[in-house]
């Protein structure tokens, strides 16, 4: 079966106002308004070229992490750099772990690699590797689950013919921590990517960094284009680096309204899976892609159908948390389409 690379946050396909939008996991507060006002005023950039590879921006993430020079590339969102490293090891073995986000696929179909599967539970500190790649989300994305820090960096000590892609875009939606941002450096088989829009609710500005050791950055750097990153994007990647992180309290809130959402939609009679993260999988008795076009066309409501996501079924869907009162709308949406459902057959 051909792979289908879709993603969520689509509600420009459909002719409906979108209310609520849960397909996206990105800060459930929506952006910083101080950051939008600067971004406003910032607007005469775009009247120039942006700089070649983002110089300026480089350069304070190298402080911010006290990292070597060529440690740190930053891209066109995470996506970009996804490619630049399936590029550079063209026609390579890779291993991805399933369901995870499409891309790793999709940029490894692109460059020719020969890729394998295996699901989380396969994951263990013991494991001998085979593979010139290993593409691992953690947080995982659309599953919310994490792998320990202690099993990623015994893996990655132990297979040092493995380059383990460790995607850490969500990373700050986690309580614990599991980061290996620490570690850059210390082995040349580890490269993380980090995204600078998810935990600031700016996916539309595209804007991501890649951190490895100094001899992978040097390779990654040949094969970048220039003026991939704009110029409004810089400019708030300067800015999110000198504002502080969103509170713990705040991450702590977050997630209680989210553990409060996963009960909710448990009592309408879906599937709800457990997750480290704001967002988590549901099964239902509907077919995703019924239950997705009638939630927009009835509601205005915007769900993610992870049926794509490899090794999930046609009745997964993907939700993001947001505040308590959209929340409460889905509930609702949700029972009354299930309750219909059950009445007629066909929602």
């Amino acid at each position: 079966m051909e792979a289908r690379f879709e993603h969520g946050d689509d509600g420009y396909k459909y002719q409906k106002a979108i209310v609520a939008d849960f397909s996206t996991n990105a800060w459930y507060h929506g952006p910083d308004p101080v950051l939008i006002e600067s971004l406003q005023k910032a607007l005469p950039l775009i009247g120039s070229y942006p700089e070649l590879y983002a110089e300026s921006l480089v350069e304070k993430l190298i402080a911010k992490h006290k990292l070597k020079e060529d440690s740190i590339l930053v891209a066109n969102g995470t996506t970009e750099a996804i490619f630049l490293i399936a590029q550079i090891f063209k026609g390579a073995k890779s291993r991805i772990i399933s369901p995870t986000f499409s891309e790793y696929e999709h940029a490894c179909e692109v460059f020719g690699h020969s890729i394998s599967y295996c699901g989380a539970a396969f994951v263990d500190e013991s494991m001998q590797t085979e593979f010139d790649l290993f593409w691992l989300c953690n947080p995982n994305n659309p599953t919310g689950q994490v792998f320990k820090k202690e099993i990623l960096l015994s893996l990655i000590r132990n297979n040092p013919q493995t380059h383990f892609v460790i995607d850490e875009a969500y990373v700050d939606f986690c309580l614990e921590d599991i980061s290996l941002e620490d570690y850059i450096g210390q082995f040349e088989n580890l490269i993380i990517l980090k995204s600078m829009t998810k935990n600031n609710c700016l996916p539309g500005l595209r804007l991501g960094y890649l951190m490895c050791h100094p001899h992978m950055g040097k390779r990654l750097r040949k094969f970048r284009s220039p003026w991939s990153v704009n110029s409004l994007a810089i400019h708030a990647g300067q800015l999110i680096l000198d504002k502080a992180r969103f509170e713990i309290d705040d991450l702590i809130t977050f997630h209680s309204i989210a553990r409060q959402l996963r009960s909710d939609l448990k009592n309408t009679g879906c599937e709800v899976f457990d997750s480290h993260t704001g967002y988590f999988l549901l099964k239902t008795p509907i077919e995703s892609a019924k239950l997705k076009k009638w939630l927009i066309e009835q509601h205005g409501l915007l769900v993610r159908d992870a049926s794509n996501f490899r090794s999930l079924s046609p009745y997964h869907i993907r939700i993001a948390c947001l505040s308590p009162e959209k929340n409460e709308l889905l509930v609702k949406a949700i029972s009354e389409c299930l309750a219909h459902h059950q009445q007629s057959s066909v929602c």
